[in-house]
């Protein structure tokens, strides 16, 4: 992995890709379920509550040197205690690259290729990412730079189409949970930003790494603008009760785009939009398991890693029997547990870094 290659705006897109990417499509339906018509204030409150934890991976980060994750945890904790530690990042990683891989796969099967093999459309999925992730995350950035413009023109075209059947009185009233429902909302939206740990897997390769907590903190900004859009666009066309019961809110507010009879049935293009952001994302997470299983075995290249780590993901994306309801399992375990679990992580490698700084230096002074 080349030292500082990765641009700001390279950066920028990996983190708005990892944290919008896979959940745009279902987030509606989870604030409605926990805040109602008040899950526009948990996107705020839950954007807020991710700010102490961007600040510690830019700590962390800075702590590292030039080691990724996994070598960090291993120099502060030691060889056995370390690699112990490691699998607590590194398999949960694994399971979100092989649930990224089977939703999109689902969606494809079920919307666009009725015919095909689910197992197909997830292997042709995994060769893309194995292909993209072979010389290293620059092409994986590279791949994100040239999608952007095509996906923010698209979605923006889809979204503007879909004002046409939003109304104000689905939306309002703006205030009707408890505080405890907001803050449960909020919690989730907290989980999601947490996925910008996955940056600390490929920080010795970032380009202008004493910024990091400038730049988390703008696609904190970004990404909450378009938690909100996507949020009050769902809600004024579905209503905060028939938004509770669908699975895929984004998508059935795109099938039903329907201008003068003539615009309608837009789920592809959509769909090819979103591949394009999954695509992106499941990379980064597939490239980020490799690197750390390349520290914890100790190998030469995280290449030799590429194809068994392939396979596990192609297996585990299989393991769902009904994805839909895993689907919202997942979701809810993850809202719930996920901002705790990745705080804790980052709070005990911080911590064990100040130990290990300081113990250096007095043995250095003795």
């Amino acid at each position: 992995m080349l030292p500082g290659h990765l641009s700001t705006k390279q950066i920028i897109i990996l983190s708005c890709f990892t944290v919008y990417g896979t959940i745009f499509f279902t987030l509606p339906r989870i604030l409605a379920q926990a805040a109602g018509h008040t899950g526009w204030l948990s996107i705020l409150i839950g954007s807020l509550l991710s700010v102490p934890m961007i600040w510690l991976i830019s700590r962390v980060g800075g702590a590292m040197d030039e080691k990724n994750l996994i070598g960090h945890a291993l120099h502060v904790f030691g060889p056995v205690i370390g690699r112990l530690f490691a699998l607590l990042l590194l398999l949960p990683l694994l399971l979100v690259s092989a649930m990224t891989v089977r939703i999109i796969s689902e969606l494809f099967v079920a919307l666009l290729l009725p015919e095909t093999p689910l197992e197909l459309i997830i292997l042709m999925l995994l060769l893309l990412r194995c292909y993209l992730i072979k010389d290293g995350m620059r092409a994986v950035a590279q791949w994100g730079e040239i999608v952007l413009p095509g996906v923010v023109l698209l979605m923006a075209v889809l979204f503007t189409l879909s004002l046409n059947d939003v109304e104000l009185q689905r939306i309002t009233p703006y205030f009707t949970s408890s505080f405890s429902d907001v803050f449960r909302g909020s919690l989730g939206i907290c989980s999601l930003f947490s996925e910008m740990i996955l940056l600390l897997f490929i920080y010795p390769s970032i380009k202008h790494k004493h910024h990091m907590f400038r730049i988390m903190l703008w696609c904190v900004v970004v990404v909450t603008l378009l938690f909100e859009v996507t949020f009050f666009l769902t809600l004024g066309t579905y209503g905060s009760a028939y938004t509770q019961r669908l699975t895929f809110p984004v998508v059935e507010m795109i099938k039903d785009i329907d201008i003068f009879e003539f615009i309608e049935h837009l789920e592809s293009p959509f769909i090819a939009a979103w591949v394009f952001i999954n695509v992106t994302k499941g990379s980064f997470t597939l490239y980020a398991s490799c690197v750390g299983f390349q520290e914890w075995f100790g190998t030469q290249t995280h290449r030799s890693l590429i194809v068994p780590m392939a396979v596990i993901v192609f297996y585990c994306a299989l393991i769902p029997g009904n994805i839909y309801q895993s689907i919202v399992e997942f979701e809810a375990a993850k809202g719930l547990i996920f901002c705790v679990y990745a705080l804790v992580i980052l709070l005990l490698l911080w911590a064990a870094g100040k130990l290990k700084t300081r113990r250096s230096r007095n043995d250095c002074s003795s």
